[in-house]
């Protein structure tokens, strides 16, 4: 019995990060929509067109997850922003400063022009990429 509660149970967590999934974490409000970019590459890295997956949507007080579709594994940098106002448009203060909750992959936070390389991990097929929202 124990060993088929066990089975199902791994059964159940592949079926939920069976794919590459983001877990954004410390979302403050289910206002507005969370907006992911995903780029693979320094040339496309901040350029929204180019990013490889865009996923909009509505945001899960605490933690909000994130299936995705077109990327499965590889080297990936990902954006994530809580887009309050569902506005399509991150809202910046003095210096370009977020004014809304923002994060990075690989727990990067730029002190300047955001880098690719900096941002950048590794994406293993089935293991989940934890981001922490800064707001």
């Amino acid at each position: 019995m124990k060993y088929c509660l066990l089975i199902i149970f791994l059964l159940l967590a592949v079926k939920v990060y069976g794919h590459a999934t983001i877990i954004i974490q410390d979302v403050e409000h289910e206002e507005g929509k969370i907006d992911v970019k995903i780029y693979t590459d320094k040339e496309s890295f901040l350029k929204e067109e180019l990013a490889v997956e865009s996923i909009r949507k509505k945001p899960t007080k605490g933690k909000t997850i994130i299936p995705l579709k077109k990327v499965h594994e590889g080297r990936i940098a990902v954006i994530v922003y809580h887009d309050e106002d569902d506005n399509g448009e991150l809202k910046t203060g003095l210096f370009w400063r977020p004014k809304e909750g923002f994060a990075f992959s690989n727990n990067y936070t730029p002190k300047g022009s955001p880098k690719f390389k900096k941002a950048s991990i590794k994406l293993i097929h089935g293991e989940p990429v934890i981001i922490k929202l800064n707001y």
